[in-house]
């Protein structure tokens, strides 16, 4: 909550700051080779304070990433289960696994949406407000509906430089901040399910194969799962079926694929490093667009419009190459593979009874073993 409360500040910090010093006009200006128009616009008594705050912002965003991973890195050192749902008079809420692709789609559709499917409801009203303040003042959508209208020259007058270039930061920012927040949202729900698992499903009575002897008609079955509740559903109905916890083995795998790391960043295994490029290619190209636009027939809205598009296929196109060269992954650089292992003793008369349970619940793959009736299922 702590650095999400210094993001916001800093976020209103750049709004108020930038907008007393003219900033954004002094870049406008500056871009399209007025000098002196952007010298003049610039206002001194805001625009060092600006500098001084953006500089450290970059290195405090760098620091801070630095310790989350490692903070990331020793949170596998936690014993203790994480609290998996909440109940409130206003609601219940529950954590388990989200789909990035979706929290992106609904940012997509309206900054703030995606924070709303995370249950990020502070964030969702942040991104709401900010994003209509912005979008007003900027008169975006009056400039959008005149270029749809192909009234270039009027949408070039309506819009607001000031305001209109806070748009592709304000944009791709919260964009990737979506994305980001459920691959995060993901990884907390996997390690909290490990930990899960390995208090409760890991009893030191468990008779393991090979070592013991057996009755005659006792087996294992083995499956394996990715993390998800499936896998709680999963050892819930075995256990509403008789079998014993300590019958039961459950163990976490780390999954490990050093081939899968194509940029520099933390969250490469669950293809968080795809939106990664796309958004920042995004950003920068519809920057450019919306400042050129101004001097171009189609306007700054037509061409910041391409210029997301644009810079976000150029993103897709660069990640879609690398990937190429790794078929271990898939288009969105995630890895579908065993997360979770689970074993059961059982005896031969709960042999199918089992393999439906595991199979109704997403296994993976499912298999028995008993050494007397030894046989291959393929």
């Amino acid at each position: 909550m702590n650095s999400n409360l210094i993001g916001y500040c800093l976020i209103i910090f750049e709004f108020t700051i930038n907008n007393l010093a003219k900033v954004n006009q002094a870049i406008y200006y500056s871009m399209i080779g007025d000098i002196q128009n952007a010298i003049n616009v610039i206002d001194l008594r805001f625009f060092y304070m600006y500098i001084g705050v953006y500089i450290f912002t970059m290195f405090d965003s760098y620091r801070r990433a630095v310790d989350l991973n490692n903070t990331y890195v020793l949170s596998y050192r936690k014993t203790e289960t994480t609290k998996v749902t909440s109940m409130s008079t206003f609601n219940v809420n529950a954590f388990t696994k989200v789909s990035p692709s979706v929290s992106l789609f609904w940012e997509m559709m309206m900054p703030g949406l995606g924070s709303l499917y995370l249950n990020r409801v502070f964030s969702f009203f942040f991104s709401i407000i900010t994003w209509s303040v912005t979008i007003a003042l900027s008169r975006f959508y009056v400039g959008l509906f005149y270029s749809f209208t192909g009234d270039f020259s009027v949408a070039k007058e309506v819009i607001d430089p000031q305001w209109f270039l806070f748009i592709p930061s304000i944009y791709g920012g919260y964009l990737y901040y979506a994305y980001w927040e459920a691959v995060k949202y993901n990884k907390q729900y996997k390690l909290s399910q490990a930990q899960f698992l390995v208090s409760e499903y890991q009893s030191k009575s468990f008779e393991t194969p090979f070592l013991l002897e057996r009755k005659a008609d006792e087996m294992y079955i083995v499956a394996s799962f990715e993390h998800s509740a499936s896998v709680e559903i999963a050892l819930t109905e075995l256990e509403q079926n008789g079998v014993k916890k300590s019958d039961i083995l459950a163990l976490p795998l780390q999954v490990r694929n050093k081939k899968t790391k194509v940029f520099d960043n933390a969250h490469y295994s669950d293809g968080v490093s795809f939106i990664d490029l796309a958004t920042i290619l995004g950003c920068i190209f519809m920057l450019l667009g919306g400042i050129y636009g101004f001097l171009l027939k189609l306007g700054p809205v037509i061409w910041a419009l391409i210029g997301l598009v644009a810079g976000g296929v150029l993103g897709f196109v660069i990640k879609l190459i690398a990937i190429k060269k790794m078929p271990t992954i898939d288009l969105f650089g995630r890895i579908k593979s065993t997360e979770v292992f689970l074993m059961v003793r059982c005896s031969e008369e709960s042999d199918e009874l089992i393999k439906d349970i595991f199979w109704k619940n997403k296994a993976l793959g499912v298999n028995n073993y008993n050494e007397n009736t030894p046989k291959i299922n393929i």
